[in-house]
């Protein structure tokens, strides 16, 4: 798509009333830039993963993000996909206006100027992660679109994989959610070729089961959306599911009995019995 996006101005910093004033916080994303010419190999041979900054990054990351997410992190190779993978994280808690350049680079164990050579602006940086995220949902979709599926049978499959699509973009709601002012179309044009015609696709569907007598009547619009509300909700508000639980809510068997717990209300839902 093509990119009307304004280029990201400055940050002012909250500080407590009656502290000293500080000067605001210039956002990085234009404090250092690839030297002209500069070949990818040499951003590579600059970019040591054993750097510093990288492993006091990873240790802090174990805690703000969990041990998952750093795995995850050890297992992308490709340096653009994991400026991506870490882009998202850190879009998610900081937001975008306070998301940092360096933060991303050293977690990542890449240098900025790398990130500077894959993406423009951190405005098209955020729009990568969107289409990481789009990615994702489109093989799904098509997992669960296969003709020698049972309506039940795509139900389950569908469900399923959207769970574990969740519990890697836990941060789907919040990056789906942030505001990059009103020149920045990006989402909303997902939302409008994508999004939205995949949300009709499933009201079509659930109404196509109810046709045939393997859903009971339901209003299917309703419906999605309370499935896509319980479903966001477990990883939107994971820190209060950790207090409630006293354990850490992003554990495999915590995930595999969530899952399995969800996809019995979603089948008794639509009186169906799982296949």
């Amino acid at each position: 798509m093509t990119d009307e996006t304004a280029k990201a101005g400055l940050k002012l910093v909250d500080r407590p009333e009656g502290s000293a004033a500080e000067p605001p916080e210039a956002d990085d994303w234009a404090q250092e830039k690839p030297a002209e010419g500069l070949e990818l190999s040499e951003l590579l041979a600059h970019a040591s993963k054993k750097d510093k900054k990288h492993l006091r990054a990873l240790e802090q990351a174990a805690g703000d993000y969990g041990t998952d997410f750093v795995r995850k992190l050890d297992g992308v190779r490709d340096p653009r996909e994991r400026i991506v993978f870490v882009a998202e994280a850190i879009f998610a808690r900081m937001g975008f206006g306070g998301a940092r350049t360096q933060a991303i680079a050293d977690l990542a164990g890449v240098n900025k100027a790398m990130i500077h050579y894959y993406f423009d602006s951190k405005e098209k940086l955020y729009h990568a992660v969107l289409d990481k995220i789009l990615f994702d949902l489109i093989k799904l979709s098509q997992e669960a679109s296969r003709d020698d599926l049972s309506i039940p049978r795509a139900l389950e499959v569908f469900y399923r994989g959207f769970f574990d699509y969740v519990a890697t973009h836990r941060n789907f709601s919040r990056i789906t959610s942030m505001d990059l002012g009103s020149q920045d179309r990006y989402l909303a044009r997902l939302v409008e070729t994508f999004f939205k015609p995949l949300f009709d696709r499933g009201v079509a569907f659930i109404k196509a089961g109810i046709a045939q007598g393997d859903f009971r009547k339901v209003d299917a619009r309703q419906f999605l959306l309370s499935v896509y509300g319980m479903t966001m909700s477990y990883f939107s508000e994971a820190e209060f599911m950790r207090l409630l639980l006293g354990e850490d809510p992003f554990r495999e068997r915590f995930l595999h009995e969530r899952r399995e717990q969800l996809l019995d209300l979603v089948f008794a839902g639509l009186g169906c019995k799982r296949p």
